[in-house]
């Protein structure tokens, strides 16, 4: 599937749309939004790289607080449909509440990570949650950010780093494993 296709009822009772990571998500977001059937919900979902110790490849991670690197802090206004408890209840497991980081220069060594994470009191770091989240509050939409961890703190993903590729390629499989099964339950 191509990035900015809309899918109706895709999965459960969502309508999907998939955006690009980083800079250009806004931007399809907000023509997503201006489109004849506008969503009442919006949920920003995908994989993030943990900023703390001990949460493995594919830990739901909700954000309560998104910090914008050129807005400050957003607090998400999740519906009650998408709401932490729904979530975990969704998963059936364990989701780890904290702040996200959005940054434009990737977290990709452990030391970044943590150096990041306790700087900026997060536990995740994306590229675009605080991007997504600009439009849903402009429109006055409800929304929530729940993200799979695809990198530990612990992992070492700098190109060209013996094992990188791999640790990516495994945490994206488990982040995409358990994205779907969420949309599949909500």
């Amino acid at each position: 599937m191509s990035p900015v296709e809309r899918v109706e009822k895709g999965l459960s009772s969502w309508d999907l749309l998939w955006v690009d990571s980083g800079a250009e998500s806004e931007g399809q977001l907000r023509a997503f939004l201006l489109e004849d059937r506008p969503p009442r919900e919006i949920l920003v979902t995908g994989g993030c790289g943990a900023l703390v110790h001990d949460l493995a490849p594919g830990q739901a991670m909700y954000a309560n607080e998104v910090l914008d690197p050129h807005r400050g802090p957003h607090w998400p206004r999740p519906p009650r449909a998408l709401s932490v408890g729904a979530v975990r209840k969704a998963l059936g497991a364990e989701v780890h509440a904290g702040k996200f980081l959005t940054t434009e220069v990737p977290c990709v060594t452990p030391s970044h990570k943590l150096e990041s994470g306790h700087g900026y009191g997060a536990v995740a770091v994306d590229r675009d949650s605080a991007l997504l989240c600009r439009p849903c509050v402009e429109l006055d939409l409800g929304h929530a950010v729940v993200r799979f961890v695809v990198d530990p703190a612990e992992v070492d993903l700098t190109p060209g780093m013996p094992g990188a590729d791999a640790a990516f390629e495994d945490g994206a499989r488990d982040c995409e494993i358990a994205l779907f099964s969420l949309l599949g339950r909500l």
